[in-house]
This record gives structure tokens, sequence and C-alpha cells, in this order.
């Protein structure tokens, strides 16, 4: 413990009363700022960007879409609860946006008639490739050429 008594900035420090004042510094405190110095690489913020850009997406649809911005209840058990509603309300609705309104009512009526669901399940797989490629090459054309677009054609319409 050093003395405060000769510190030249103790008066912007501490108060002219206290004698001395007391700073704890954490174990971790070089592992800290190691980890703060790599997060400020090209590298980290890249990776950052693409978790928020995954990861985040779930609780920013269900606080704008859904209009959920906090829990209703108390609680560890209840919290729990409610965070699996919202959360298969996200998911639901992801699944719908994924395989359409035809495919989720062809899939409805084979388990309720208790029928294989197998062909079923290869369709929407399918139905998910398909998506998936269709945007990989969208993607890829918006890469190469860029994302322009030329508005000189552009006219307001007078209402």
């Amino acid at each position: 413990m050093k003395s405060c008594t000769a510190c030249p900035i103790r008066s912007q420090c501490i108060p002219t009363k206290t004698k001395f004042k007391k700073l704890a510094i954490s174990e971790y405190y070089q592992t800290v700022k190691e980890h703060a110095a790599m997060m400020q690489t090209t590298q980290a913020k890249n990776v950052i960007k693409k978790r928020s850009a995954i990861c985040e997406h779930p609780f920013g649809t269900t606080k704008q879409t859904l209009g959920w911005s906090h829990f209703l209840v108390r609680g560890i058990e209840k919290v729990s609860g409610e965070n699996a509603l919202i959360m298969f309300t996200y998911n639901f609705r992801r699944m719908l946006n994924l395989i359409g309104p035809n495919l989720f009512r062809k899939l409805m009526s084979a388990l309720k008639n208790n029928e294989n669901i197998d062909a079923i399940k290869a369709e929407i797989a399918l139905h998910i490739a398909v998506s998936i490629q269709i945007w990989s090459v969208f993607v890829q054309i918006i890469q190469i050429n860029g994302f322009r677009y030329d508005f000189s054609d552009f006219k307001a319409k007078s209402v």
C-alpha cells in the first residue's frame, strides 16, 4: 500500500479529510486487459460483426416484431417458461417463413391423420436447400457486381 500524502494529484482523487484511498485490482486484471486489446483487432471486430448478425437477430426480432420488451413474470422458473414461449413463437414464425404455409398445412394434415411424414420431411429439406442455394447465388451476384442501382429513370408519380 502506498501513501497518498506525497501524491501530486491527491486533491483531485480524494477529499482533504480522507487519509487514504483503497484500490482493489482483480487477479484477472492482466487477462481482461489482454482481451480488451485483442478485441480491438480487425479480425476480432469482424467476428463480433458476424456474431451480432447471427446471434442477436432473434432477440431484435422478438423485440421489434413480436413486441416483447421485458418479462411479465418474476422468478427464474416463470421467466424460463415465458422465455421458452417467446422463443417457440420466434422459431415457429421462422419455420413458416422457411417452408411456407402450404408445406406446413401438408405436414399438419399428415400428423393429424397419423400418416408417415418422411416424404414431407424430405420435401421440406429440399425446399430449404433450394431456398439457401438461391439466396447464396443472389449474395454472390451482389458481391461480384456490388450493390449498384441506377435511379436516374425513377420518377415520383403524382397522386
